[in-house]
């Protein structure tokens, strides 16, 4: 067979990218110099005819991963040790993205010393991770619990550290005075939207038609939102069930910054927040007899 040409390799190169989701990339450390292929850059959601060094790169993590990949970075350029590191890629939104960066030190045919590296988007692996850990973490914290306030206080905060949905809010519903209460919102969401209002339960708002229909809904634009709540600089949102006892919330500072995998993870957390509460109920009852 003979053997493929520049053209020809640059094309399966591409090809294989495209395939796998993975991206390239290599530096030459006399030089300083760093390539990104197309792929790579496209991962990382930038222009892919944009000329970026290695550090431009690494810029766009959060600033602990930043900071820990130049570290690995400099042992493989100095002690040729090689890496594999996940990190958190940061953007407009309050979400994440997680990538996966593979280095491997080698000296090329002229004895140049190189590295040589992928990246790939595994933003839905860690999802899927995430989801074990909120049925193991959350399942355990929740069978211990022996009131609402517990139960909201450990989903707002498995939404918040687990799932990254770091704008949360819990409400509950008041069978008394047919209203969605606020029971629990994280700090990150009383900065960026005020303190969250109750609804009441009849009342047109995503929150209150998610109680009333037990659906779940996605709000990509909350300028389209039709109803007269302010929700300071958050910009879309995320609404579930908690069963019969209330829904869980979230947004963030970006439209359309949610998706169909997001509203499951929630979903599951209302799930869980629903069995516990109905447990309590049944043990208080049951208590009472």
């Amino acid at each position: 067979m003979d053997s493929l040409d520049e053209a020809q390799c640059l094309a399966l190169l591409s090809s294989f990218q495209r395939l796998t989701g993975v991206g390239v990339w290599s530096h030459d450390v006399p030089s300083e110099e760093t390539w990104w292929s197309r792929q790579a850059k496209e991962i990382h959601g930038v222009d892919p005819d944009q000329a970026l060094s290695f550090d431009d790169l690494v810029d766009r993590y959060t600033e602990a991963d930043a900071e820990t990949v130049r570290q690995r970075f400099a042992a493989a350029t100095s002690e040729t040790k090689p890496f594999t590191i996940d990190v958190a890629l940061t953007g407009e939104g309050t979400t994440e993205r997680s990538i996966r960066m593979r280095c491997e030190p080698r000296r090329s045919a002229d004895g140049r010393q190189r590295l040589y590296g992928t990246v790939q988007d595994i933003t839905d692996v860690k999802r899927r991770e995430q989801r074990i850990e909120v049925l193991r973490k959350t399942s355990q914290e929740l069978r211990s619990v022996s009131s609402r306030q517990d139960v909201a206080e450990i989903i707002a905060d498995a939404a918040k550290n687990i799932l990254g949905l770091v704008n949360t809010t819990v409400r509950l519903v008041d069978t008394d005075d047919e209203l969605l209460r606020t029971v629990v919102a994280t700090e990150e969401c009383l900065e960026r939207a005020g303190d969250r209002p109750d609804y009441s339960v009849d009342e047109e708002t995503p929150a209150a038609r998610t109680f009333r229909t037990g659906e779940p809904e996605l709000h990509a634009d909350h300028e389209l939102t039709e109803d007269d709540h302010n929700r300071g600089d958050l910009q879309s949102g995320l609404y579930v069930p908690i069963g019969e006892h209330g829904v869980l919330s979230a947004g963030d500072v970006v439209v359309d910054a949610f998706a169909e995998h997001d509203l499951e993870a929630a979903g599951l957390l209302g799930q869980l927040g629903a069995e516990a509460i109905t447990r309590i109920g049944w043990v208080k009852r049951s208590r009472a007899v």
